[in-house]
């Protein structure tokens, strides 16, 4: 729409906002680690052959994220995200940039930089912003939206380079499909399609020849039940972009149905922009691009809708208000091209809507940093550095499951673990950090340490007993009437012999301080308990109380854990 670059005041802010915008989101992702998918990059895609590099991810396509993992790795190693993260920021604002350039050309700089600042902020989609696995979406944004400027250019060069990023965008994900749609959309609607068929052709054939090697295997959800669906999930998806770009989303009027006031919202925005389209001689091509963009995301994500990929998801928010604005930007053009003008009062109540919308983000942004993916991320430190201190005596299929470390965004086999740790390094904590954590963080690591050492209660009887518990080393262990004092178990092992009332259950503890993140079954008046504990790599004594209400036996077993 405009010629030339952003005017000086438009330019120094936008700049300020891209510093801002990156500085903190690295500064927030410093203190985070690999999450979730990251590690199936990280330890389970060996090599850089074909199926390593072209194998699903979900239904997606993940060529060039592979192999920008696979690149960090053999670089700077996986002992830090940060790196990770750093691509993955440079790509969002690479996108975010783009953006502001499409939304320039058609709505002018004041509009284009409010709706960018709203994108640099997107609090609401944090699963996003402060996870360097979504540079697969990233790449493909910031690809695809290239494409479509590409396309502005009306010429061969600009056809050629639409061509080769839309290879880009699908390669960075299966969201590269809904911007070939787009440009289909564009050329079809064009004049000389012959000639222009391939910059979408190309791409979709490339997708295709993946999809006849290794996509047809990915995991689908398609069904008759989520196409019929797909309506409400669309109106869903509108919905909470809506609330996401207005800052709206972080107050519920309804805790049963978060999207109780944004849904007629969004009904009203799409009957308004339909009124105004209505009232064109003639609807704009790139407006059908816009909503066939958007509009084919939706739909495929409602084909595929599945927990965890609700319509509202955090994932899809920056998805949903990127190609809000696009669509919001085309209705907008026709005006503002017959030369209506953006008072001064109208972008003062823009700006207004923008500093309220960038705050309510910000503090979604914040929430999620501080109870979501920051305390996993100790817990995920923790539980590998449980695995360090445990490695010479851990099983190699011991896996760091939710009920193990108390979170699911980690799950790796101890094995691999130690494999890729071996070759590239550890964002884990040493046994001083875990020591240092917080009181979940410690309970969690306790956990872990108890499944990798595979420490055991063994019932003594007969013989067993008689050899395995030599009185002459024994102390006795005084109760309160309900518990006995926090004993320090040997380094070897312990062995307890009940007196005159059984002992409940033995609680087992490390690093923690509070409730012992482990209980083990009791011991009968008059037998005997062997808690046996392998050698490790942390100097840390285990810690042991009875809950019996009468005096017991404690022995201490050798290293070896014999009597």
């Amino acid at each position: 729409m405009r010629g030339g670059g952003p005017s000086t005041p438009v330019l120094l802010l936008l700049t300020w906002l891209f510093g801002a915008s990156a500085c903190l989101l690295l500064y927030l992702g410093s203190k985070l680690t690999f999450l979730l998918d990251d590690w199936e990059f990280l330890l389970y895609r060996h090599g850089v052959d074909a199926d390593s590099v072209l194998d699903p991810h979900g239904e997606h396509i993940v060529a060039l994220p592979v192999l920008i993992y696979k690149a960090l790795m053999a670089t700077v190693g996986m002992g830090s995200a940060l790196p990770y993260r750093v691509v993955s920021v440079g790509l969002f604002l690479l996108g975010a940039a783009l953006l502001f350039v499409y939304l320039r050309r058609r709505v002018g700089d004041w509009p284009a930089l409010a709706a960018t600042a709203v994108v640099l902020f997107l609090g609401s989609a944090w699963e996003d912003l402060l996870w360097a696995f979504q540079m697969t979406y990233f790449g493909s944004v910031a690809a695809g939206i290239g494409a479509l400027l590409a396309l502005e250019r009306e010429d061969r060069r600009g056809e050629a380079v639409a061509c080769a990023l839309l290879v880009v965008s699908i390669l960075f994900s299966s969201l590269g499909l809904s911007f070939a749609i787009g440009v289909a959309v564009y050329v079809l609607l064009g004049g000389e399609r012959r000639r222009r068929l391939y910059v979408f052709l190309v791409p979709l054939a490339v997708y295709g020849l993946w999809w006849l090697g290794w996509g047809h295997t990915a995991e689908s959800s398609l069904s008759f039940h989520n196409v019929a669906r797909t309506p409400l999930y669309v109106l869903d998806g509108l919905a909470s972009s809506v609330g996401s770009a207005t800052g709206l989303g972080n107050f519920r009027l309804s805790v049963h149905d978060p999207l109780f006031w944004s849904r007629p919202l969004a009904v009203v925005l799409v009957f308004l922009s339909a009124w105004r389209l209505y009232r064109l001689p003639r609807v704009p091509r790139w407006f059908w691009v816009a909503l066939a963009v958007g509009g084919s995301f939706w739909i495929l994500a409602g084909f595929n809708q599945m927990p965890g990929r609700e319509a509202g998801s955090s994932r899809y928010q920056y998805l949903g208000v990127v190609f809000g604005f696009m669509l919001a930007a085309e209705v907008l053009r026709p005006e503002l091209e017959r030369g209506l003008r953006i008072g001064r009062a109208a972008l003062a109540a823009i700006a207004v809507l923008v500093v309220f919308s960038v705050a309510s983000n910000l503090d979604q942004l914040h929430t999620a940093y501080k109870g979501t993916y920051h305390p996993i991320s100790q817990l995920e430190k923790a539980g590998l550095g449980s695995l360090d201190i445990a490695e010479a005596t851990v099983e190699p299929g011991f896996v760091l499951s939710e009920d193990v470390v108390d979170t699911g965004f980690v799950n790796v086999d101890a094995g691999s673990y130690f494999a890729a740790r071996d070759a590239y390094g550890s964002p884990a904590y040493s046994a001083a950090e875990i020591a240092a954590s917080p009181e979940f963080v410690r309970y969690a690591a306790d956990k872990v340490l108890f499944g990798a050492l595979g420490i055991e209660e063994e019932t003594l009887r007969g013989a067993a007993l008689a050899r395995q518990v030599p009185t002459a080393s024994c102390e006795t262990v005084p109760s309160d009437g309900t518990a006995s004092p926090l004993l320090r178990v040997p380094p070897g092992g312990i062995a307890i012999r009940a007196g005159g009332a059984p002992i409940e259950r033995l609680e087992v503890s490390r690093f923690s301080t509070g409730s012992a993140p482990v209980l083990v079954a009791g011991i009968g008046a008059g037998e005997a308990g062997r808690l046996a504990i392998p050698r490790d790599d942390a100097g840390e004594p285990w810690k042991l109380r009875l809950i019996t209400s009468a005096p017991a036996l404690a022995c201490p077993l050798d290293a070896g854990g014999g009597g």
